[in-house]
C-alpha cells in the first residue's frame, strides 16, 4: 500500500473519493457531522489487518495482521473538503492508505483508503474494538464531540486540534465530591449482577456498566450441605469471592451509584458478605480503579467450592433470579411484617423432588 499524496487537480471537475471506516465513522450520526451530510454508505471487508483498542481512546485503530478481517462500512463519493475533515479529525498518528476491500453485497474488489495507525509497533494497541460496546457506551460522547469539532473548524478562535481531541479520549477518574454533594459509588460485580436485567430492577434503573477485572480472589460457588450423600445437598445460585493469591475474575463495575443504590445492594447481599474496597483494571483502557466489592466474611468457609460460571447461571437460573428482584423490590417497598429471609429462599437451589 502507499500512502496518497493530495494532488493538484487538472480538470474543473473534483474527483470523489470512497474511504473505508472501521471504528466510530461507521455510524451515521457521527459521520453525518463530520461531513455535514451523510453520503452512501456500503458494507465491506478489509483482510489482512486487525482492528485494535487503544489504551486510554474511546476509538480503536487497525493495523496489519496476516489472518486478520475487519467488517466496516465504505463512505462513498466524498468530496476533496469532506476528505480534509476526515485528515484533520485523524491526525498525524494516522496515515491514509490505499487499501482494497470486498464489498459485502456483492463480494466485489473495489480500492479505496483507509486510515492505518502509523506507529504498527504501538505498545498501546491491545486487544480487539466492540463496535457495538462503543455504541452502548461511548457513541453519545462522540456525536457531542463531532459537533465540537465542526464548530472548532468554523472558528478556531485561536484553539488548536488538541481542544477537539480530549473529547475522544477516555474520562479520568472522577475526583471525590464535595461534601455538600453525596458521592456515587463504583461497585465491582462478579455473578448475577453482571446482568442488566437483573441489576436494572435492583437499582430500579440500569447505571452505565463497565467491564474490568480483579486481581488477587477468585469467585467460587457457595453451597450448604443439609444431607449426607449427594442429593442432600442444597446449594445457592449466587457465587462468592475471597481471597487467592493467583485468582484473576472477569466482571463488571456498576459506576454512579446513589447511596439509596448502594443500600439496596447491601440489603440483598446481607450479613454474609463484607463491602470493601479494592482495585480493579478496566479491561478497556487497562486504567487501574478503586471500587467496592461483595466479599465472602467467613473466607475459610468449607461450604466454597468450585469456580462458579456466569454462562451456565444465565442458561439456567437467570429467569429465576429475575423474578427474585421483582420480589425483593416488592419487599422492600412494603415489607408487610417479613423479613430479609422472605427474599433470600428466592435466590436457593430448589431443594431435590422427593
Amino acid at each position: 500500500s502507499t500512502i496518497r499524496k493530495k494532488k493538484k487537480m487538472s480538470s474543473s471537475v473534483s474527483p470523489s473519493h470512497n474511504v473505508f471506516v472501521y471504528g466510530s465513522f461507521q455510524e451515521p450520526a457521527v459521520v453525518g457531522f463530520i461531513l455535514e451530510c451523510t453520503p452512501v454508505i456500503v458494507s465491506a471487508q478489509l483482510h489482512g489487518f486487525h482492528r485494535y483498542r487503544l489504551k486510554g481512546r474511546l476509538h480503536p485503530c487497525i493495523a496489519p495482521f496476516e489472518t486478520g478481517v475487519i467488517n466496516g462500512k465504505v463512505l462513498t463519493g466524498l468530496t476533496d473538503a469532506q476528505l480534509e475533515n476526515l485528515d484533520m479529525i485523524e491526525g498525524d498518528e494516522y496515515e491514509r492508505k490505499t487499501v482494497e476491500v470486498v464489498l459485502t453485497d456483492t463480494l466485489e474488489k473495489m480500492e479505496v483508503e483507509a486510515f492505518i495507525w502509523a506507529n504498527k509497533d504501538d505498545p498501546d494497541m491491545y486487544g480487539e474494538w466492540d463496535f457495538e460496546e462503543w455504541k452502548r457506551l461511548h457513541m453519545e460522547k462522540f456525536i457531542e464531540a463531532s459537533k465540537k469539532f465542526i464548530e472548532w473548524k468554523k472558528n478556531p478562535n485561536g484553539k488548536t486540534r488538541e481542544e477537539f481531541a480530549k473529547f475522544v479520549n477516555e474520562d479520568p477518574p472522577k475526583k471525590k465530591m464535595s461534601s455538600s454533594v453525596s458521592p456515587s459509588h463504583n461497585v465491582f460485580v462478579y455473578g448475577s449482577f453482571q446482568e442488566p436485567a437483573v441489576v436494572g430492577l435492583i437499582l430500579e434503573c440500569t447505571p452505565v456498566i463497565v467491564s474490568a477485572q480483579l486481581h488477587g480472589l477468585r469467585v467460587i460457588v457457595d453451597v450448604a450441605v443439609t444431607g449426607t450423600d449427594s442429593k442432600g445437598v442444597k446449594g445457592r445460585l449466587h457465587p462468592c469471592i475471597a481471597p487467592f493469591e493467583t485468582g484473576v475474575i472477569n466482571g463488571k463495575v456498576l459506576t454512579g451509584l446513589t447511596d439509596a443504590q448502594l443500600e439496596n445492594l447491601d440489603m440483598i447481599e446481607g450479613d454474609e458478605y463484607e463491602r470493601k474496597t479494592v482495585e480493579v483494571v478496566l479491561t478497556d483502557t487497562l486504567e487501574k480503579m478503586e471500587v467496592e466489592a461483595f466479599i465472602w466474611a467467613n473466607k475459610d468457609d468449607p461450604d466454597m467450592y468450585g469456580e462458579w460460571d456466569f454462562e451456565e447461571w444465565k442458561r439456567l437460573h437467570m429467569e429465576k433470579f429475575i423474578e427474585a428482584s421483582k420480589k425483593f423490590i416488592e419487599w422492600k417497598k412494603n415489607p408487610n411484617g417479613k423479613t430479609r429471609e422472605e427474599f433470600a429462599k428466592f435466590v436457593n437451589e430448589d431443594p431435590p423432588v422427593a
